[in-house]
């Protein structure tokens, strides 16, 4: 019957969820702790994207008897900055602004309507794409970007900690966990491999060559290569070319503005040398990149912002 009330809710709003027992948290942690100790990830991948998750020892649940998955579609989102007399709109990608107060929102949502108690439902810290990938809910595209069936590469997930055990998934109550679940449209497809433009996208290997891909050291504190140039220069993070080019996406990417423009001085200031930016003025552009809701640091966005406007 839970099961049944879960299906539902999902697609009563336009989502996707599925519900799996607890150890699917476990084989995340286990398969991704071998890959990094087989040398899998790229020099230093780990430490900074994967090492910070707490899986079910971060839950305050006393009992949590099974997880669920969530995927909904996101927008990519434009800022605008004010320079030289005219305005340059950049896009963010969809799942970078202000996510993580959907986490909390949907949350709230399936307790109340599937569970009826708050107390029910609790946010999970994993890593969601694996988690996602594992259970069946998303798999790879060959540009190793999670895409979900129906909603393309465009969709934020979010995982839940439950204490009420909905059912199994499936009639015998397993699941094909893999973790190299490829979107099955890509076994014969090629688009985002011609579309990328620094060869990151191999069709001879599954894993991208993240030494080559600029969305990732566009989010990087680390310098640039001096041979990486802004491959989009309506991006002020990441590429989105090898998205926009995937006929999955095809009628599925949507772009809506975040309500944030900075004047001609806050954009001086972000083109500037000046670190920090001290007095009204910095505090004035911190609070609206905080409005945003970003994780990335000021520093990578004033750099991706500089070489933008160097190749414009």
């Amino acid at each position: 019957m839970r099961a049944q009330q879960l299906r539902e809710w999902a697609e009563s709003r336009g989502y996707k969820a599925v519900h799996e027992g607890l150890e699917s948290v476990e084989e995340v942690r286990r398969r991704l702790e071998e890959r990094r100790r087989n040398g899998e990830f790229a020099g230093g991948f780990y430490e900074r994207s994967l090492a910070g998750f707490k899986y079910l020892e971060g839950l305050a649940m006393k009992d949590p008897r099974g997880i669920i998955v969530v995927a909904f579609p996101r927008s990519a989102h434009t800022v605008e900055f004010e320079h030289g007399g005219r305005t340059i709109t950049l896009l963010l990608p969809p799942t970078y602004v202000r996510y993580r107060p959907w986490f909390e929102r949907i949350r709230r949502d399936l307790a109340a309507a599937v569970f009826g108690r708050e107390d029910a439902v609790e946010t999970l810290s994993a890593p969601l794409k694996s988690l996602a990938v594992g259970v069946g809910l998303a798999a790879y595209g060959r540009n190793n970007v999670a895409y979900v069936t129906g909603m393309g590469s465009y969709v934020q997930l979010a995982a839940y900690a439950v204490d009420v055990w909905p059912g199994p998934s499936d009639e015998d109550g397993t699941v094909d966990f893999r973790l190299d679940r490829m979107f099955e449209p890509c076994a014969s497809c090629r688009y985002c491999a011609e579309a990328c433009p620094t060869g990151a996208i191999s069709t001879a290997r599954f894993m991208i060559d993240a030494t080559r891909c600029y969305t990732l050291h566009s989010e990087s504190v680390e310098p640039m290569p001096a041979a990486m140039k802004p491959p989009s220069l309506d991006c002020l993070l990441g590429c989105l070319r090898c998205q926009r080019a995937c006929p999955a996406n095809r009628g599925l990417l949507r772009t809506k503005p975040s309500g944030v423009r900075f004047d001609e001085a806050e954009t001086a200031a972000f083109l500037s040398d000046a670190e920090p930016i001290e007095g009204p003025l910095g505090d004035g552009i911190r609070q609206k990149l905080q409005s945003l809701d970003l994780t990335e640091d000021m520093a990578v966005l004033r750099r991706n912002f500089r070489l933008v406007v160097e190749q414009r």
